[in-house]
């Protein structure tokens, strides 16, 4: 066998090795369904009219169903409750965004949010009251849509009450809670009451699409905390780039498994049992 023969084999044999690798960042334990890279979850927060009109729709388009974080302030789930338990009989998560929309008034970076006022600021909080609040709005939900689990979304990211860390306080209400920042590097490090995500304002389609290749990379998740979309909230994408990134993620089915924060988080918890990861 020549020289050359020989080295097309071992690039050969090398690429297939490479191509079959797990993915980084998890270890070569952690997998995802189907083989995919990385799951990708596309949360919505505030109860507005436009995830039901605009975001909904484009979802189902592409055959997608998400998570919606409605507080129990919504005025939209106020008037159009049937359209709300509607949209969960269509396969979409309902989650839990507090009452009241706590948070914590004056930022630690020296802002001071205006708009939160001082009886619903998570600084004049006690644990016992937030957590009382979250067990409430659990008890509403239900009666939207008849279901027992749920999810939670931090408001603002935020989770302290009175200075005090209220996560392992509602362990116990939620299968799971979403939070803000990076994307993680490793799933063995991921809180499953403490779940990263990117609050996505103002960006373009390629800059989202450029989030979960990131997640690819690390063979991790990507969870999306959008507000508004095409209108509708003071924190937007425009509808066209959020269309950009769902016709992405349909195209690429088999690289990313793009599903509801529940299921996902599910398949999250049974990978840490099968695997012996305590958190």
């Amino acid at each position: 066998m020549s020289a050359v023969c020989l080295a097309c084999l071992l690039w050969t044999a090398c690429s297939s090795s490479e191509t079959k690798s797990p993915a980084p960042g998890s270890g070569s334990s952690f997998q995802w369904p189907n083989g995919a890279r990385a799951a990708v979850c596309l949360t919505y927060d505030d109860g507005i009219d436009g995830h039901l009109d605009i975001v909904a729709p484009d979802l189902e388009t592409e055959n997608f169903r998400g998570t919606f974080y409605v507080p129990g302030h919504s005025r939209s789930l106020a008037e159009r409750m049937n359209d709300w338990r509607e949209l969960v009989i269509r396969g979409h998560e309902l989650g839990n965004h507090s009452l009241f929309h706590p948070c914590i008034r004056n930022r630690p970076d020296g802002r001071v949010f205006e708009w939160v006022s001082p009886e619903y600021a998570l600084e004049n909080y006690t644990l016992q009251q937030i957590i009382a609040e979250l067990y409430v709005m659990n008890t509403l939900l239900e009666a939207v849509d008849g279901k027992h689990e749920r999810t939670y979304a931090y408001t603002c990211s935020d989770y302290e009450a009175g200075g005090e860390s209220f996560v392992d306080a509602l362990r116990h209400l939620f299968t799971a809670a979403r939070g803000g920042g990076e994307i993680p590097l490793d799933m063995r490090d991921v809180d499953i009451h403490l779940v990263p995500s990117w609050s996505a304002k103002e960006v373009s389609g390629r800059e989202m699409i450029d989030y979960v290749n990131r997640a690819a990379e690390y063979g991790t998740m990507a969870v999306f905390m959008f507000h508004g979309v095409g209108g509708g909230h003071n924190l937007n994408v425009s509808r066209q780039a959020h269309k950009e990134l769902l016709a992405y993620l349909s195209a690429n089915r088999d690289r990313y498994w793009t599903e509801r924060f529940d299921i996902v988080m599910a398949h999250v918890r049974s990978e840490r049992k099968r695997l012996g990861w305590n958190r």
